[in-house]
């Protein structure tokens, strides 16, 4: 029932299948994506003058589980840097959030803060 046709500008053949020659396949049915999650849990000390973290994160998604972990030992002073670099942050942001408030203040603490 195959019926071959000649192209006549390249020379080539090209077969046209019957109808019943072609397979229609079905898409694969994906896990529903109302039960998924992702867990993610990461811990950070000192302790005997050694840096520790824990990293732990488990997900369950298109039906499928992951579980990751690690651990490992750094130096004494990547804590320190750590915990100096996000007090900075911390600070900084509630700085930002209480400059509006300023201008409640009277105008001699105004003068004394922006210097």
């Amino acid at each position: 029932m195959n019926k071959i046709l000649d192209k006549k500008d390249k020379g080539e053949i090209i077969r046209n299948p019957a109808n019943h020659d072609i397979e229609i396949l079905n898409p694969v049915q994906k896990a529903s994506p109302f039960i998924s999650f992702h867990y993610s849990y990461k811990e950070i000390s000192s302790d005997g003058g050694k840096t520790h973290i824990r990293s732990k994160e488990k997900s369950f998604e298109n039906g499928k589980f992951k579980s990751e972990e690690f651990e490992g030992t750094l130096p004494s002073n990547v804590y320190f840097n750590m915990v100096g670099e996000m007090q900075k942050i911390f600070i900084n942001q509630i700085s930002s959030l209480m400059k509006p408030f300023s201008m409640f203040l009277p105008s001699g603490l105004r003068n004394k803060e922006n210097k």
